[in-house]
């Protein structure tokens, strides 16, 4: 398999697995700051939005995989596979601030 495609298959469920909460987070800190109403709400908003994230990015990497020989296509997924890497060192960095400064 091409670089670039296994990459953005692997940082993309990377993605699926930590953004969900970490937008889900976002979402709820944006609108309290109340810790029992951040706690109540996390888990099902995170549900809700791994439900709608997993299978988005699960289609994807299939027809990643299914063009996986494609040079073209290798070439035109590269900016995509470095958006991936992108959120996923900033859910990393979030969830680092929101653990040692909360």
């Amino acid at each position: 398999m091409h670089k670039n495609i296994s990459g953005t298959i692997f940082y993309s469920l990377l993605f699926a697995m930590g953004g969900a909460p970490t937008i889900a987070m976002l979402i709820i800190q944006a609108q309290t700051q109340d810790p029992k109403i951040i706690y109540s709400a996390f888990i099902g908003l995170t549900v809700i939005l791994a439900c709608i994230l997993v299978p988005v990015i699960l289609i994807q990497n299939a027809i990643l995989f299914f063009k996986r020989k494609n040079e073209q296509l290798e070439q035109k997924i590269k900016p995509l596979c470095q958006v991936y890497l992108v959120l996923n060192a900033f859910c990393l960095i979030y969830w680092l601030i929101f653990q040692f400064l909360n």
